[in-house]
């Protein structure tokens, strides 16, 4: 029987999570903002040159940017999401207003945190 992805690289997949969160650059609760991510296009390319990488250490049949012809609208995110996910964190996801400029802009802010049970 083949050995799952998962079992046969364990650091290997975690170094890549902890890639993602350095890219990522949490505050100290854990979170970031959408509009943020959306507007930072280094950090956007940065999550997308690890695709490769990816590939090599995660079974990728499931995650929709990597499915040729697939429009995904957000494709950085699509990846943080399904790659945390698949180590065990977990991706929450909160509506959230900020003001720019006294004009009150929705967003999304999402919070990672790993479950140690």
């Amino acid at each position: 029987m083949r050995i799952k992805l998962s079992e046969k690289y364990p650091t290997e997949r975690e170094e890549i999570c902890n890639k993602i969160i350095t890219i990522l650059n949490l505050k100290e609760d854990n979170t970031f903002l959408l509009c943020e991510l959306d507007e930072d296009l280094e950090k956007q390319n940065k999550i997308l040159e690890l695709k490769e990488e990816i590939q090599q250490y995660f079974a990728c049949s499931t995650i929709s940017s990597f499915k040729p012809n697939f429009d995904c609208k957000r494709p950085y995110l699509n990846i943080i999401r399904s790659i945390l996910r698949k180590q065990n964190y977990i991706f929450i996801g909160n509506d959230y207003t900020i003001k720019i400029n006294s004009i009150p802009k929705k967003t999304i802010k999402y919070l990672i945190f790993r479950n140690n049970e």
